[in-house]
């Protein structure tokens, strides 16, 4: 029994000592690249760079992947034996690392790779990007060495300049004063200097940032501006270029130009640009094949990249430069759609439409001249207006009863219920045997006026809703106001209207109909009510005035909103109106109106709030002289106090 109970063991293991290998897999080291950068962490073409260098290598090596970031900073911190002080550090931090390759950002920090990281790291590849021509002497690179670099495109922003500004005089070449800004600068003057033919070349180095933006605004005319690089300005100060350009565009007298892809659209015009974005890319690109080639495989050849040419739409409308200029392929960003591009549809529909109108319009014009030659014909289109115009005038006024429809009611009722007061009265004294004639009498007249009242009011109403045309007649205008506001006593206190007449003495006298001067008065009132709708109440107040100047003027001065400017000068006009329901016809009815009596109306916004509608006529009487005795006839009521 043991022995069986030992085979089975021993036949176990066995088992899963074979097993093993079959279900094991090999564990795969990790891609791990040591990123050395030269520029600072928050340069903007740095980011770009950066940013695309590692999409392209996680897209490409999903798994397994380790970047080291590690920034040099030797342009802040530019002490001489900076560069042993960094050698040092990272032979005590990576001592037990080995990259499987290494990317050098920038021209120092190759410089650095080659001359320090070589003997800590021996055999292992360098790949560099964002390194310029000809800061860096390419063909003395060791063998381990790739990469892609970049030609400082000067000649290209140069021909871009002066092919948009033919005409230019001067050329105002900018660096900075730091080490690395020297030599771009140096390669800027080398490059522009052959080109220049005639032309005056400035250089500006060395300046502070409140230096160079008075330069800037002092630009004289016919002269253009390329920016180089500018690290650092002779105080010491740092900067990162791509944060500059926005502020030093802003305040420039003339266009700016650049040499990188990142400042177009802060700003610079365009310009032979290096694309960081780009370059990070192909560097990406580059480095992924270094890490996937075969054994014994050499590195793949340095890459040189090419130099777009690209403008900023913006800023040539800016400096009103053509985009005929442009030299060809050259690349524009930030273009505005036309508006043909964008609305041609709808401009062909108008010019359709205008065209359509153009023949009809000529249609008209023939079909008036020939209705010229029927001179019957006109006195009966004009007849026929007249009495369109009457019928117009008589629709209004029904509109206007409607309107005010519940408020004379409510007039109505007040005489009659004061009659059946009365009558009551009258009953109970009559009852009770008492025989107080004085009484009785007083109890009579009030029945009397009351029923005047309710009178007057059906008279008013009846006047103005039939269709007949009365006959014009002499008018004082005291009265006219004094029975338009008297119709509308009622719908005055509804609205919480407080109402100021100022009558002038003796009463100006005028020709016309009196419904229809009763229709002129009763729509400005109405109208000067609507517009305090949004006034608070208390300070809803309606000043009704007359007053002689040469004619007999009446006033009516609200407290409203106003008549918006553009509408004021066409507010007589038809179909022309403030109000959300309106139609647009009232106030070209009363024009109408005025107009055919010899006067005429006008309005105008008042300084403090409100407008004010003026009603001019001819006087026929003896008027009042001058307005001084305007406040011999002066009433103030409150609509709110009347019952």
């Amino acid at each position: 029994m043991r022995l069986s109970k030992r085979g089975t063991v021993v036949v176990i293991v066995l088992i899963c000592c074979v097993a093993a290998p079959l279900n094991a897999r090999p564990v795969q080291d990790p891609t791990q690249i040591l990123i050395v950068y030269a520029h600072e962490a928050n340069a903007p073409g740095l980011v770009s760079f950066a940013t695309q260098l590692k999409s392209v290598l996680r897209e490409k090596i999903p798994a397994g992947l380790e970047m080291y970031d590690e920034f040099l900073d030797l342009d802040r911190f530019h002490d001489p034996d900076r560069s042993l002080q960094l050698a040092r550090y990272f032979a005590d931090k990576y001592k037990k690392f080995k990259p499987d390759a290494i990317l050098a950002e920038g021209a120092q920090a190759l410089r650095f790779a080659t001359g320090r990281l070589t003997t800590l790291f021996p055999g292992v590849p360098i790949v560099y990007g964002l390194v310029f021509e000809p800061i860096i002497n390419f063909s003395a690179l060791p063998a381990n060495v790739t990469g892609s670099r970049q030609p400082l495109p000067f000649v290209q922003t140069f021909s871009l300049a002066r092919a948009l500004q033919p005409d230019a005089e001067r050329v105002l070449l900018i660096g900075g004063a730091s080490a690395m800004d020297t030599v771009i600068l140096a390669e800027g003057l080398r490059s522009i200097t052959p080109l220049i033919n005639g032309m005056k070349l400035d250089v500006l180095q060395d300046w502070s940032y409140a230096s160079l933006i008075d330069t800037l605004r002092h630009i004289p005319p016919r002269t253009f501006v390329i920016f180089s690089s500018f690290r650092r300005d002779q105080r010491g100060q740092e900067f990162n270029s791509g944060d500059l350009i926005a502020s030093l565009t802003r305040v420039a007298a003339a266009p700016v130009y650049g040499i990188a892809r990142n400042w177009v659209g802060n700003g610079v015009v365009g310009g032979g640009v290096m694309d960081f974005r780009g370059d990070g890319a192909r560097t990406g690109h580059l480095l992924v094949r270094v890490l996937q080639r075969a054994p014994g495989e050499p590195l793949p050849a340095p890459e040189v990249a090419g130099i777009p040419v690209v403008v900023d739409s913006r800023e040539l409308q800016r400096w009103g430069l053509s985009e005929n200029r442009l030299p060809r392929n050259t690349e524009v960003l930030f273009r505005t759609v036309s508006l043909w591009e964008r609305y041609h549809t709808t401009i062909l529909a108008t010019l359709g439409v205008l065209l359509l109108q153009s023949a009809l319009i000529l249609w008209l014009l023939v079909e008036r001249r020939r209705r010229r030659g029927s001179q019957a014909a006109l006195r009966e289109s004009e007849t026929r207006a007249v009495e369109q115009r009457l019928e117009l005038a008589h629709l209004a006024r029904v509109a206007l009863v409607g309107e005010l429809s519940a408020a004379l009611a409510h007039e109505m009722k007040q005489p009659l219920a004061a009659i059946m007061a009365n009558v009551s009265v009258g009953r109970r004294l009559l009852q009770a045997n008492v025989a107080d004639t004085a009484e009785l009498r007083e109890i009579l007249e009030d029945i009397g006026a009351d029923d005047q009242r309710a009178s007057d009011v059906i008279d008013h109403l009846r006047d103005l809703v039939k269709k007949d045309v009365g006959k014009a007649q002499v008018l004082s205008t005291n009265q006219v106001v004094s029975e338009v506001l008297g119709l509308m006593r009622t719908d005055l206190h509804r609205r919480g209207v407080v109402v100021s007449m100022r009558l002038c003495e003796p009463a100006p006298l005028v020709f016309g109909d009196r419904v229809q001067l009763h229709q002129v008065i009763l729509n400005l009132v109405m109208n000067a009510c609507d517009a305090m709708a949004d006034t608070p109440p208390g300070e809803r107040l309606l000043v009704v005035s007359t007053v002689t100047h040469g004619d007999a003027r009446i006033e009516i001065r609200d407290a409203g909103t106003g008549i918006a400017p553009d509408t004021l000068e066409k507010v007589f006009e038809p179909f022309v109106t403030t109000k959300r329901e309106g139609l647009g016809l009232g106030l070209a009815i009363c024009r109408s109106i005025v107009t055919a009596y010899g006067g005429h109306i006008s309005a105008a916004n008042n300084r403090e709030r409100g407008a004010t509608f003026v009603v001019a006529l001819p006087l026929t009487g003896t008027p009042c002289e001058g307005v001084s005795r305007l406040a011999s006839s002066h009433s103030l009521w409150n609509p709110g106090s009347h019952t």
